[in-house]
């Protein structure tokens, strides 16, 4: 859940106008949308959480700062929605349409594919590191980029295991299959991809590493 008071790194004046400008009740453009979330990408990659502003943003998107609030309501959202749209690239959440119909073996797998490409992505390893960097400066920044990936992907197989009638599992124990699911699927690549070493694997290895994983989540249910 989001606290309030860990919000010291946020701009006070972005957190302060904001709801004002929400109010205006504008229709939203979608390519500005996008505009912004690309800029702000950029900057938070670049500079960082902290440094990077929703000044900053408009500046770099081409768009008024108001613009900027009528899409986002701070910098905390901004962010959120860019980790996000990173996790919709990948389509993590809704898989592809047709996929409810397939077995459960097949949709972990579809799901366990995306991931592995999800975490080979020069962008989204860049973040990681981000993040990382800021931890001590910008403790916020971790926790919004934890509930809007890893702990939105948990989420997502309570859901599924449900939908595919897996109802007696309890959300604690959807949630450790999730986490030993996610990380099984990081392999060693990911521990060498954060550290800035080649993490290139074959097409073998990475179907090797989803059959391992996806096995050993069925076996837990």
């Amino acid at each position: 859940m989001i606290r309030h008071n860990e919000t010291a790194n946020i701009d006070a004046t972005d957190t302060d106008e904001s709801t004002s400008r929400i109010k205006a009740g504008r229709p939203k453009n979608l390519k500005k949308r996008q505009q912004i979330l690309t800029a702000a990408s950029e900057l938070f990659l670049q500079q960082g959480f902290s440094a990077s502003s929703m000044d900053n943003v408009a500046q770099s998107a081409g768009v008024s700062k108001q613009t900027v609030y009528s899409h986002f309501a701070n910098k905390e959202a901004l962010f959120t929605a860019v980790i996000q749209h990173k996790v919709d690239e990948y389509q993590l959440d809704g898989e592809t349409t047709g996929c409810q119909k397939l077995p459960l073996n097949d949709r972990l797998t579809n799901i366990a594919t995306r991931f592995v490409k999800l975490l080979q992505d020069s962008e989204v390893n860049a973040m990681y590191r981000v993040v990382i960097g800021e931890i001590n400066t910008a403790p916020r920044a971790a926790e919004l980029f934890y509930e809007a990936g890893p702990q939105h992907s948990f989420d997502m197989l309570y859901y599924l295991f449900k939908e595919a009638g897996f109802t007696r599992l309890t959300q604690h124990e959807s949630q450790r299959i999730a986490v030993e699911f996610f990380n099984l699927l990081k392999g060693e690549y990911h521990m060498r991809a954060m550290l800035g070493l080649d993490y290139a694997m074959t097409a073998e290895q990475e179907e090797d590493l989803i059959q391992r994983s996806v096995k050993h989540v069925m076996s837990q249910l």
